[in-house]
């Protein structure tokens, strides 16, 4: 029983994986993102200043608004490059689209 308890509690440390877009949970996401809980499966959120920017967001990112904040979002060309309830909507002064949540 030892030897499963020491093969799990690695498993259970591994906090700190999710990249920007990226679902999480509590504590989940890279070191400076905050896990954004109340969207669906998480959301490990950076912020940015300027819609449709892609400065200061990772590669293939945007700055587009998520609900009340504008934060990086992956960039997206149909509904099959986002996750469930998260759409592939244009994003204001760009010609590109964004992965947004649907409430």
């Amino acid at each position: 029983m030892w030897v499963v308890a020491l093969a799990v509690r690695p498993l259970m440390a591994c906090e700190g994986t999710g990249a920007a877009g990226e679902p999480c949970s509590k504590d989940g996401c890279d070191v400076g993102l905050e896990c954004l809980q109340d969207f669906p499966g998480g959301f490990c959120a950076q912020e940015c200043t300027q819609e449709g920017a892609q400065a200061g967001c990772p590669a293939d990112m945007l700055c587009a608004r998520q609900s009340e904040s504008l934060l990086c979002s992956p960039v997206c060309d149909s509904q099959d490059d986002c996750r469930d309830n998260y759409a592939c909507n244009g994003v204001s002064g760009t010609d590109q689209k964004a992965c947004r949540i649907q409430f």
